[in-house]
């Protein structure tokens, strides 16, 4: 079966992203965007290229070279799909990524930090917590959303328009959790995608009644105890492409987690002439692919990669 992030249908969700393509060879989907010059290029879908253990890498690429992609890029699922071992054969680059925190049971029983056991007990006094549908709640969702984007200055990929949750809501394996004030009003909204081996946590977001009520501790608590015959619950990364130890993001979930797992990201150059081209003036610096990496004069300091 055709893993959720690979799937055309959860590739409509990015068509503001890039046009989706289907890779035979990876029983998966890419996106192929527009690059400068007129380029185009390939990038898995956000957060990982779901690519099936047996997937011929090497004939995916040339498939996307046959597209007329100058370069792929992609996270490898840390679930499912090649090991590193393969990836490193058939990309140029494959490096860590982000640490994505989780809760496995082979790591040992479910248990949060005390401080989180303390708020799950205050939000769940605080709200209620049930299982929705989010072509039901559309447009609450899109104004928890919107008010995150706002809050948080997002742009690019996860600035998603309407139309991406129009269409998230139709993807195969999407689980709702809705969190509601003491009036009924919704308050938060946590979506996950699930596989039927791993839980995927896709977006979460919660207005400031939610964040008072402590709503994102609920919420969590509700999905973990939904998903816990999975074999692995993916809580996610932090806020930022590298690992930060400051990260509230990551320190939040990880008082949930029992465990961790590294994402790595792939990047393969399909034409190189056309590649040194797009890419002269700039350093790459752990960018890939290099030409989407900001010039040195408005470098930010020490990012990780330029992927999406």
């Amino acid at each position: 079966m055709t893993h959720p992030y690979a799937g055309l249908r959860y590739a409509a969700t990015l068509a503001h992203v890039g046009r989706a393509i289907w890779v035979e060879p990876w029983d998966a989907t890419m996106l192929l965007r527009e690059a400068p010059g007129g380029a185009v290029d390939a990038a898995g879908p956000h957060p990982f290229g779901a690519l099936g253990e047996a997937a011929d890498l090497c004939g995916g690429l040339e498939a996307l070279r046959a597209a007329g992609a100058v370069s792929a890029v992609l996270v490898a699922d840390p679930f499912h799909g090649p090991a590193p071992d393969r990836l490193r054969a058939a990309f140029d680059i494959v490096a860590p990524f982000k640490t994505h925190l989780t809760v496995e049971p082979r790591a040992g029983a479910f248990a949060p930090s005390a401080h989180h056991r303390g708020c799950i007990r205050l939000a769940e006094r605080r709200c209620r917590v049930r299982q929705a549908a989010l072509r039901d709640h559309l447009d609450e969702w899109c104004r928890l959303y919107g008010e995150l984007t706002r809050r948080h200055g997002i742009t690019g990929t996860h600035d998603y328009p309407r139309a991406s949750f129009v269409a998230l809501a139709e993807t195969e394996g999407l689980h709702g959790f809705l969190a509601e004030g003491a009036a009924g009003e919704v308050i938060g909204m946590h979506l996950w995608i699930d596989d039927g081996r791993v839980a995927y946590s896709h977006l979460a977001a919660t207005d400031a009644a939610g964040y008072r009520a402590g709503a994102p501790y609920a919420l969590h608590a509700a999905a973990i105890a939904h998903f816990a015959g999975r074999e692995a619950i993916d809580l996610g990364g932090g806020a930022g492409l590298a690992d930060d130890a400051a990260d509230g993001l990551a320190a939040f979930k990880r008082g949930f987690a029992n465990a961790s797992r590294v994402a790595h990201l792939c990047g393969r150059v399909l034409d190189g002439a056309a590649y040194a081209r797009l890419s002269a003036g700039r350093e790459e610096r752990g960018y890939f692919p290099a030409y989407r990496a900001p010039r040195l004069s408005a470098r930010p300091p020490a990012p990780r990669a330029g992927f999406p």
